[in-house]
């Protein structure tokens, strides 16, 4: 039941990136780190595009705006040059597989962050204690750095880490990182 569920999610994601199809071929192997350059590209266009609402010194809402309005312009143009630049033809049997296989891994990504929100709006109904610390404490969290942190810098940094982070999985690092936190406790209670 959940894989047909699943199934009918890729096929609907495949038709609404339909124009981008020959675009994310490319940009899942900069996503995902296949060359060594492929993080810089990330961090230095990210780094640009923010630079530049810097320069321009708008308030929030208009940063948003100026955001908002070059993530619309992307979605029009890309499906445009795509289709100019390839051709139908050029399409074949192989990059369908491909883009079906991105498809299909943003809809398990999705799914999974949904069933972990689920879970975690569950706690409430199993352990409310746990969940009103852990949601006050977060919000608490997150209006004292919109408070203290510039918002657009803050935008910056989660814009950056979301880009960069199919990449940090892919590559194992994360892994690597929490292993290593959970090495550090043992390290220290043999040395005693």
């Amino acid at each position: 039941m959940a894989e047909a569920i699943q199934e009918q999610q890729v096929k609907k994601l495949k038709r609404l990136l339909e124009g981008w199809r020959m675009a994310l071929l490319p940009l899942k192997s900069v996503f995902l780190w296949e060359q060594q350059w492929h993080p810089c590209a990330i961090f230095a266009s990210v780094s640009i595009f923010f630079l530049t609402i810097w320069l321009m010194d708008l308030n929030t809402l208009a940063s948003l705006a100026v955001v908002g309005l070059t993530l619309n312009f992307v979605d029009f143009i890309i499906p445009i040059v795509c289709n100019t630049v390839c051709g139908p033809t050029s399409w074949t049997g192989q990059k369908e597989k491909m883009f079906e296989d991105i498809c299909r891994s943003i809809v398990m990504s999705y799914n999974k962050t949904l069933d972990q929100v689920k879970s975690f709006y569950s706690m409430r109904e199993n352990s409310p204690s746990l969940y009103y610390i852990i949601s006050i404490s977060m919000l608490c969290i997150l209006a004292w750095m919109a408070s203290t942190i510039n918002n657009i810098f803050l935008l910056y940094i989660f814009s950056t880490v979301v880009l960069l982070w199919p990449g940090i999985q892919q590559q194992g690092i994360f892994k690597t990182l929490t292993s290593l936190i959970y090495k550090m406790p043992k390290i220290a209670q043999k040395t005693e």
